[in-house]
């Protein structure tokens, strides 16, 4: 992902909630609206601080503004906004808000999913996944992670998916492919999409070693080291 191109308007649009017989209620969407917590875990989170906020963007970005518990203000701006959904259901409403994102289900077996998501399972910190159709003709998948340990794994996962990608494709071209929340990731291969969830407060996942923060792009610390977070939403 390049430098950051303007945001485009969100499309919303009504989705058909197809839910999983068996579920647990609590992954059902039945409770209230996507929140955010702080940037240190707190609001019901009981998550930890990100390690290593030390400003530099982990991988080469840059912080801005004054600190304030090792953070600067725009970093802990942009952690602090991190949406939660609070359920694998819940976050596939909250997608809806800014695009696309339609016959939402949980079903582990529904066909929309890639082949390439049966990896992003327990191992991955993954409960929970889900899948709806987006404007571009292909998929959206959500994978719920819950907070605190969850989405850390996830991370960790990611992040030894890049390694294992660079160490035989050194000059591959991996800018980040997640949008994170604080307990779910989201991934579409439709770049409009992309552009519409730039203004949802998600932030994309980059464990590139190589990544240096250019132009208006924006950084945070991720949850693990040799990660950050960035509002780059560019395909």
């Amino acid at each position: 992902m390049r430098a950051m191109r303007a945001l485009t308007a969100a499309v919303v649009a009504g989705a058909t909630v197809l839910s999983m017989a068996g579920c647990e209620k609590d992954d059902r969407g039945g409770s209230g609206g996507v929140t955010t917590i702080d940037a240190n875990g707190t609001g019901g989170s009981g998550a930890g601080e990100p390690v290593g906020a030390d400003g530099t963007g982990r991988n080469g970005g840059t912080g801005g503004g004054e600190r304030s518990g090792g953070l600067s203000t725009r970093e802990r701006f942009m952690l602090d906004n991190l949406p939660e959904s609070g359920s694998v259901m819940a976050a596939g409403e909250f997608l809806q808000r800014f695009t696309t994102c339609e016959q939402y289900s949980i079903d582990p077996s529904d066909p929309r999913y890639y082949p390439m998501d049966e990896k992003f399972d327990a191992t991955w910190g993954v409960r929970f996944r889900g899948t709806c159709n987006d404007p571009g003709g292909s998929f959206i998948r959500v994978f719920w992670t819950g907070t605190g340990e969850g989405m850390r794994t996830f991370q960790n996962a990611y992040r030894a998916h890049v390694a294992d990608r660079l160490r035989t494709t050194p000059d591959a071209d991996i800018d980040g492919g997640f949008g994170i929340g604080k307990d779910f990731a989201v991934i579409t291969p439709d770049p409009a999409t992309l552009r519409h969830l730039s203004a949802s407060n998600l932030l994309v996942l980059n464990c590139n070693p190589n990544f240096r923060a250019t132009g208006d792009v924006r950084t945070a610390p991720a949850l693990v080291d040799g990660c950050v977070l960035t509002d780059d939403f560019t395909d």
